[in-house]
């Protein structure tokens, strides 16, 4: 076999691998959405998020200067869900509420150590300020939330 033919025979032998290591998914390909727990977030995670000042910020922060006005992450200060465990009391979740839970599940991952909802507040990822530490309760409460899903 000469070089050329060699090299042609090899082209050809990936071609044929990358036509045969494929699936077409076709046009209409969708990932699954992945719906996090809404009750844990209300009665444990949003809870743990105000009592940590997520909202208006600590005593060294500029009044209402993190997640109540600073950044695309936003909350929305409200009274708290009334729970009775990790469900909420019958009555309308308020919008406010809702409004926190669709902005904090757009920081989740299923996979906690890619969550910026954990990644941010304990440093692993750009923050101000780390409020609490990757080995805390706070953060246990984040992972628990981040297995807590469905998907459709």
């Amino acid at each position: 076999m000469s070089p050329r033919s060699g090299a042609v025979v090899a082209t050809l032998g990936c071609v044929l691998f990358l036509a045969c290591g494929t699936v077409d998914v076709g046009q209409n390909f969708q990932f699954a959405e992945v719906i996090y727990d809404q009750n844990y977030f209300y009665c444990k995670v949003e809870p743990m998020l105000m009592q940590e000042q997520c909202g208006p910020g600590g005593s060294s922060d500029p009044p209402n200067g993190c997640h109540y006005n600073v950044t695309p992450f936003r909350l929305q200060q409200h009274d708290p869900v009334p729970c009775t465990g990790v469900v909420p009391k019958s009555g309308a979740i308020p919008a406010e509420a809702q409004n926190n839970y669709q902005a904090a599940e757009r920081e989740m991952s299923p996979d906690p150590d890619r969550a910026a909802l954990l990644n941010r507040p304990t440093q692993r990822a750009a923050h101000p300020r780390q409020i609490f530490l990757v080995a805390s309760p706070q953060a246990d409460l984040i992972r628990s939330w981040a297995t807590q899903f469905s998907s459709q």
